[in-house]
């Protein structure tokens, strides 16, 4: 009788292990060192690539430069489109999820934000995005989307003169983001960390609190503050700054002090606003320390803080906060550059936004507007 039942655990066993989705499949295939990069709007998401044919082609194709194409929403589940050039194939029948990076037939690219079974080639993986961010992320359900393939994050030329940086864990400064720049034209950034799914709400927010503590024992160490991602758009470019911060026992998130340490002399001169998302706790210790952080720039205004009673009325609160800095001036202020500057030879459009090739037009050259 025991060795009857031992063998029906057995059995149960090798059934368990034979019963992975084919998801856990892909994982569990080689993957490589190097990464991909999405960009779609300036917004920039890594991709894991497996190693297989198709990828080690993709590659050595990304090494000779970027390559832009455009995709179209289709099914519900996916944005795609053609490559224009063709892979590699080594197709097999699965279920594609959220996040996939796919290649159909040979020479399209499907970038998944549901599921569908077909056979695909897998190329890779979008990290660390939720299903409903990659919704966003991709631009779920429209048509005609610029998507932009790289081996390396690089800036990219822009025609606002302001940059929204925001760092959000739950989703709430995503949010707030999303509300702002439905309001106002800018670029935007999001802070991510080089150390991915941490799980910063275990142990009463421990994880958080042991960063925090880090910076706070030694706050001009570089060393001291969790290492962040690279983002695309260089806060250098721009004359405003609107900075989204969530709040972490009474104090600015670890990882958007990061952000804001190692971009303090980018940031010197810059007009600032900042925007504090908290549970229920006053956002006096974030001010200050931004203002230990950036010392140097030129404050809109008050920080607008948005609580957890008040999320839901984001709009309105964000709309009165703009009035109240006067953001439609200090969007649209020329900055005006004296001939004594170091740089006077410089080229600036009419948004104060420093131009390498101008073409015909009206520009400011040594503090005067000049016809080219």
């Amino acid at each position: 009788m025991k060795t009857f039942t031992r063998t029906l655990l057995m059995m149960a066993v090798m059934m368990l292990c034979g019963c992975s989705d084919d998801n856990n499949d892909a994982m569990a295939q080689n993957t490589m060192t190097q990464k991909m990069y999405i960009t779609i709007d300036g917004v920039s998401q890594s991709v894991t690539l497996y190693d297989n044919a198709a990828t080690q082609a993709l590659v050595a194709k990304l090494q000779d430069g970027a390559v832009t194409v455009t995709l179209n929403s289709s099914g519900g589940f996916e944005i795609w489109g053609p490559l224009g050039f063709s892979l590699p194939t080594s197709n097999e029948q699965i279920t594609a999820q959220p996040g996939d990076v796919i290649l159909y037939n040979g020479s399209n690219i499907c970038l998944m934000y549901g599921t569908n079974s077909w056979s695909y080639t897998r190329l890779g993986k979008i990290d660390g995005l939720s299903a409903s961010e990659l919704e966003t992320f991709l631009k779920a359900g429209q048509s005609n989307i610029s998507v932009t393939l790289s081996l390396t994050p690089s800036s990219i030329p822009s025609n606002n003169n302001t940059l929204v940086v925001y760092y959000s864990y739950t989703g709430n400064c995503r949010e707030i983001v999303q509300t702002l720049t439905s309001q106002i034209q800018a670029d935007v950034v999001e802070i991510q960390t080089v150390a991915e799914n941490q799980d910063y709400n275990a142990n009463g927010y421990q994880l958080g609190q042991d960063l925090l503590d880090a910076i706070n024992a030694n706050p001009e160490c570089v060393d001291s503050y969790p290492p962040i991602k690279p983002v695309l758009r260089d806060a250098e470019n721009y004359e405003n700054i609107i900075f989204v911060t969530p709040l972490w026992h009474s104090q600015m998130a670890a990882p958007a002090q990061t952000y804001l340490f190692i971009n303090r002399e980018k940031l010197a001169g810059k007009k600032f606003g900042m925007i504090v998302s908290s549970w229920s706790s006053g956002i006096s210790t974030v001010v200050a320390n931004a203002n230990r952080l950036v010392p140097d720039v030129q404050w809109m205004g008050e920080s607008l803080w948005i609580n957890h009673n008040n999320h839901a009325n984001r709009a309105t609160l964000i709309e009165n906060w703009l009035e109240d800095i006067h953001y439609e001036d200090i969007s649209t202020i020329v900055r005006i550059i004296s001939s004594d500057q170091k740089n006077s030879g410089e080229i600036y459009n009419l948004n104060g936004q420093r131009v390498i090739n101008p073409s015909h037009g009206i520009y400011i050259k040594n503090g005067k507007k000049v016809i080219l």
